[in-house]
């Protein structure tokens, strides 16, 4: 039976609209206007310092501690400031809030509803346990789920085979029963591509690359790719 596996974060869960409010209510309630021009310079500073480290992430050069600890760190030194507490007070309250926002991306709902009636779901995330199950419950969506693998569950990280290899076993599954749809070319794609599974292409930017990779714009377009 084919099992369809989603990246979470961009795929299903939307994280610029959700990291966007939680970071604009730190701004006020830290009364970060002290330190950035407003609240769109204190959110483009965290999108380019997390984007960073969550690169340096997936390709093994920081762990969990790192990202958690000190993503704030970086954050507040690119506006020159050094406070280490307040830097610390900023990361809690992003690890405690963010997870518990419940956008997710268009049509999400209603493709898992369509999909979970005719095959078996999973998640495959380079996330950590519990900020991911934390998101799937917010968001209302953990029930469609029979397996949720993380990058920490797993010991490994996409794009490695290792964590699709992973996958594989947990599940039970063959290798001709794999998707995983995701919104990711080098991780989610070419990790996928090279364990020998198929993929979607979850572009909603309508980007030009890799024309010939099975993709869609909308989510709403899978139910027709495998029904």
């Amino acid at each position: 039976m084919t099992k369809l596996f989603f990246d979470l974060d961009h795929t299903l869960w939307d994280y610029e609209i959700n990291a966007r409010a939680t970071l604009l209510d730190m701004y006020r309630t830290f009364e970060l206007d002290r330190f950035f021009s407003d609240g769109a310079h204190f959110i483009q500073t965290f999108k380019q310092q997390n984007e960073q480290l969550w690169h340096r992430y997936n390709v093994g050069e920081i762990d969990k501690f790192e990202i958690r600890n000190h993503r704030f760190g970086y954050i507040m030194n690119a506006v020159k400031n050094t406070d280490l507490i307040l830097a610390q007070e900023l990361s809690n309250q992003f690890i405690i809030e963010c997870p518990r926002k419940k956008a997710l991306m268009p049509n999400a709902h209603k493709v898992l509803d369509r999909l979970s009636k005719d095959f078996e779901l999973g998640i495959i995330t380079n996330g950590f346990d519990d900020t991911q199950n934390i998101k799937l419950k917010y968001s209302e969506i953990d029930h469609y789920f029979k397996w949720v693998v993380t990058s920490e569950s797993s010991g490994h990280r996409k794009p490695a085979k290792e964590i699709f290899d992973f996958t594989l076993d947990y599940c039970g599954g063959t290798l001709g029963d794999m998707v995983i749809i995701g919104d990711n070319l080098q991780t989610d794609i070419l990790g996928a591509d090279h364990a020998g599974w198929r993929s979607v292409w979850y572009n909603p930017q309508k980007e030009s690359k890799a024309p010939s990779q099975w993709q869609v714009h909308d989510l709403i377009e899978l139910p027709a790719l495998f029904l």
